[in-house]
């Protein structure tokens, strides 16, 4: 089974040519009134989020197992959780539908303040950079250059952190953008959120057991329609009751992770996938002990625990690439 991982800093290069393109246009219709806001570094205005969406809310579980036993889920999650989850999810969908323009809007006022104060400390007798068109289409070895292309490398690295999202290599022309959810990134800010759920599956039941029940209980969630350009992060699951494939693998993987934090996960998708990914697979080392089809990553024997197997058998069956990422 053909196993490829993303290469980041060639896969930047295909974002930052398309982002040069664009960042090149706004400038010239820049107005003066303009520079207060462009110091400030804003990103994008305070979004207005309707009370019914940002409402706390409680889950309450019951069901019984094949052997009669019962088991039940309580958690309750307030507002500033809510709030947070939705803005993610938001922001996640935008950059999934316009990844340009998502970092592109990050990175202009940066890059403008940072032409400000690189201009500011350059001699009068060196070159100093005029403006952002001038900065990307005059690249040299002088000092203001080389500390312009210093900044662009990290606010651009610092874009793909706060929209939470990775790049990655278009399947339909490798010129294109494509950039995918980080999903090792949104696993670790958003597992501490259901350390309570997790805490109530491993004290009712053996380890194994409790990641069956946690599969029983993430995929009697109601599906919804596979879309590569959004992406729900695990409380706004939670909150609408609704998932598709790479969600509730997400979800599962945040509380299985502190039910036996031992054992790797990987999501496994194929190559083709862009946006949020779809089919997608998590698993889990085999030597957890957890039933399921078996699969081979890196060598290493793993445990299929979520996602549909007829998709996983014709994928595997048709020799495509496939992706292995790891959470953690």
């Amino acid at each position: 089974m053909p196993l490829s991982s993303p290469n980041k800093a060639t896969l930047c290069s295909v974002i930052s040519t398309y982002l040069i393109t664009l960042l090149l246009l706004p400038v010239i219709a820049s107005t003066p009134g303009d520079s207060n806001e462009r110091t400030n570094l804003s990103y994008t205005q305070q979004i207005s989020l309707p009370d019914s969406e940002t409402n706390s809310f409680s889950i309450n579980w019951q069901w019984v197992d094949k052997e009669g036993n019962n088991f039940k889920i309580k958690s309750f999650f307030d507002t500033d959780i809510v709030e947070t989850s939705l803005l993610d999810s938001y922001k996640l969908s935008f950059s999934l539908s316009n990844p340009i323009k998502a970092i592109h809007t990050y990175l202009t006022p940066r890059l403008e303040f940072a032409i400000e104060r690189i201009n500011f400390y350059t001699p009068d007798e060196q070159n100093k950079i005029i403006d952002i068109r001038y900065a990307f289409t005059n690249k040299d070895e002088s000092n203001a250059s080389q500390l312009f292309w210093q900044a662009y490398n990290q606010y651009q690295n610092d874009a793909f952190y706060h929209l939470k999202i990775t790049p990655c290599v278009h399947p339909d022309n490798k010129e294109l953008p494509c950039v995918r959810p980080n999903y090792s990134q949104l696993f670790y800010e958003y597992r501490a959120y259901l350390k309570d759920i997790a805490t109530q599956l491993s004290e009712q039941q053996s380890f194994v057991t409790a990641v069956k029940n946690a599969r029983h209980w993430v995929y009697e969630i109601p599906d919804r329609a596979e879309r590569d350009d959004s992406f729900f992060s695990p409380i706004s699951v939670l909150k609408t009751n609704e998932a598709d494939s790479d969600e509730k693998a997400l979800l599962l993987a945040s509380l299985i992770s502190q039910l036996a934090p031992e054992y790797e996960l990987f999501m496994l998708y194929p190559s083709s996938s862009i946006g949020s990914v779809s089919p997608v697979w998590l698993t889990i080392e085999s030597k957890s002990g957890v039933e399921g089809q078996q699969i081979v990553i890196n060598d290493n024997q793993y445990t299929v625990i979520s996602g549909s197997k007829v998709k996983l058998d014709k994928v595997l069956s048709s020799n495509t690439e496939l992706i292995s990422e790891s959470l953690y």
